[in-house]
């Protein structure tokens, strides 16, 4: 993660700054989970293999990229079940609850 390449005097803000990149990176694959449940990972391969190629962070990742210049017949589904998977989940449950 690249700690080693800098230095934070205050222990409690690089726990804080891992905290966030851990829920970033949850996200990010639980975003991948919604687009592989939909089907979607069929448009992120170039081959016609029945294996997964990427890794559910790695889709996440590119679906997020994809995401402002989506049509709108593919992004509904696609934030739709993403809503459903993080809801699912009691940890975002909890911390996204009152939002």
């Amino acid at each position: 993660m690249g700690l080693s390449s800098f230095r934070i005097a205050e222990t409690d803000r690089r726990d804080r700054l891992l905290l966030l990149s851990a829920l970033a990176c949850a996200l990010l694959t639980l975003l991948g989970a919604a687009g592989e449940s939909l089907g979607m990972e069929r448009y992120l391969k170039a081959n016609t293999s029945k294996r997964r190629t990427y890794s559910l962070f790695r889709q996440g990742c590119m679906y997020y990229q994809a995401l402002p210049n989506m049509p709108e017949a593919q992004l509904r589904p696609l934030v739709e079940r993403f809503a459903q998977l993080v809801c699912a989940q009691p940890v975002f449950r909890e911390a996204f609850g009152l939002i």
